[in-house]
């Protein structure tokens, strides 16, 4: 029944929590999984290809894709949980109109700021870290993201809301068909036609785009309850941002990271360390998006039961996802840690160890000391996550600002003084952890907080 293509309302109210779950984590899974493969397949054919100073290159403007999506979870996953929760209580004309409102919206702005974006490409990759040397190699790649920026903007926006629309096997053939375009595409534009790193972004943004249209289609032919209609509310867009600062301000501090992080490599490794630290973040996208995945599982239930008022149920969703999280962290720190090296190979040339020898295995130490910061991560997103959804913003702000920024940061300020390079790599793990003990803080004060307003009642 869940494995069909739409799940009902009253299997949200009813059916066991983990059925449920699984039925929205596996084709979230399949989907953020395509999704991320358009960043890592991007890194595999161009290192293969044009070599390591093309691999640093698309790692320098890596940080515009979290901007990008920054811009759009700050209307869409704020729209989306608003959405949800109207339809719990079956209001289906208000979820309607959220949802056109933050479609329209981000359609306008994302051509418009693409544009500015293109114009202001050169001082842009100078501002990621760039050398003169990786100057063309950026430029090339960025402009054409940079034109097709409404594409990238839009698909995840509607997929997004495709899965709040019941609809998750649908958002998942969306980002399979989407990826494979991109990787058949990569592949003709880079190994047959040889267009270098710039068709590697052209590549990119086609497959996105075929993704979109299979969603925009659904929502085209009133397919579902949730449709596009003539109308546009500020009101609705301003609810719909303040419920999506916390998931949007995580991608900002990321990208802020990235760049930290890519200055500081430079100054200590230079294109080298560049180069390690581009296969860490292509490599980090697989067990990220899995426990992101995890916390896609966990919001739709959430966002619907809390409208539905069936709180009991609401914690049990959260305690659920707390430990599915924690599991799925120590078993994929296990598999990188154990397949490191072949994982590495992904993305270096073939003839790497005759000109570098040290660096696949300083690459690999790298990943053993990085990687155990995606143990404790997923509960961190789960919780950041679950207290959007119930409506507790703030809490969900502070956990969000703690793993994604204030934490790696303060770690990556100090630690490189005394252990250069390794320290930056350390800064991200410790930070982690240090955001895994703010996140049990909230837990404990949320809990004490619910206490208070029933005893309050």
């Amino acid at each position: 029944m869940l494995l069909e293509t739409k799940i009902s309302k009253e299997a949200l109210r009813t059916v066991a929590i983990p059925k449920l779950f699984f039925a929205y984590f596996l084709p979230s899974l399949v989907a953020m999984l395509a999704l991320s493969s358009y960043s890592t397949i991007d890194g595999i054919f161009v290192g293969k290809k044009l070599g390591e100073n093309a691999l640093a290159a698309i790692g320098i403007a890596w940080p515009i894709f979290p901007v990008l999506i920054a811009f759009e979870l700050l209307f869409s996953i704020g729209g989306a949980t608003m959405s949800s929760y109207f339809l719990g209580k079956n209001k289906s004309l208000h979820a309607r109109s959220i949802f056109s409102t933050v479609f329209y919206f981000a359609l306008i702005t994302s051509v418009v700021g693409g544009i500015l974006l293109y114009c202001l490409s050169d001082s842009i990759a100078l501002l990621l870290g760039s050398s003169e040397q990786l100057l063309p190699l950026v430029r090339d790649y960025t402009e054409i993201i940079y034109l097709g920026a409404f594409i990238i903007v839009l698909h995840p926006t509607l997929d997004i809301f495709a899965i709040n629309d019941k609809q998750p096997v649908l958002a998942m053939v969306a980002m399979v068909v989407g990826s494979a375009a991109n990787i058949v595409l990569n592949y003709v534009f880079l190994f047959i036609f040889e267009l270098g790193i710039a068709s590697s972004a052209l590549a990119t943004l086609l497959g996105h785009g075929i993704g979109m249209c299979i969603l925009l289609q659904h929502f085209l032919r009133k397919k579902g309850d949730l449709y596009l209609v003539k109308t546009f509310h500020f009101s609705a867009l301003l609810n719909a941002t303040k419920n999506g600062i916390p998931q949007s301000s995580s991608e900002i501090s990321v990208s802020l990271m990235m760049l930290i992080f890519n200055h500081t490599i430079a100054e200590i490794a230079g294109d080298r360390g560049l180069a390690i630290y581009s296969v860490l973040m292509y490599l980090g996208i697989i067990p990220f998006t899995i426990l992101l995945s995890m916390s896609q599982g966990v919001q739709p239930l959430t966002s619907f039961n809390f409208g539905a008022r069936l709180f009991d149920r609401v914690r049990r969703i959260f305690r659920f996802g707390i430990v599915v999280s924690f599991i799925g962290g120590i078993l994929l720190y296990i598999v990188f840690f154990a397949f490191s090296h072949y994982l590495v190979s992904w993305f270096l040339p073939d003839d790497i160890v005759f000109r570098d020898e040290a660096l696949i295995a300083d690459t690999q130490n790298a990943i053993k000391i990085y990687f155990l910061g995606y143990i404790l991560l997923g509960i961190n997103i789960v919780c950041a996550i679950f207290f959007q959804s119930i409506q507790r913003t703030l809490s969900s702000f502070v956990i969000t600002l703690s793993y994604t920024l204030i934490f790696p940061l303060c770690f990556v300020l100090i630690l490189p003084r005394f252990y250069g390079f390794e320290g930056v790599i350390m800064s991200y793990p410790l930070g982690i952890l240090s955001a895994g003990i703010v996140t049990i803080g909230i837990i404990f004060y949320e809990r004490e907080h619910e206490k208070s307003r029933a005893n309050d009642k």
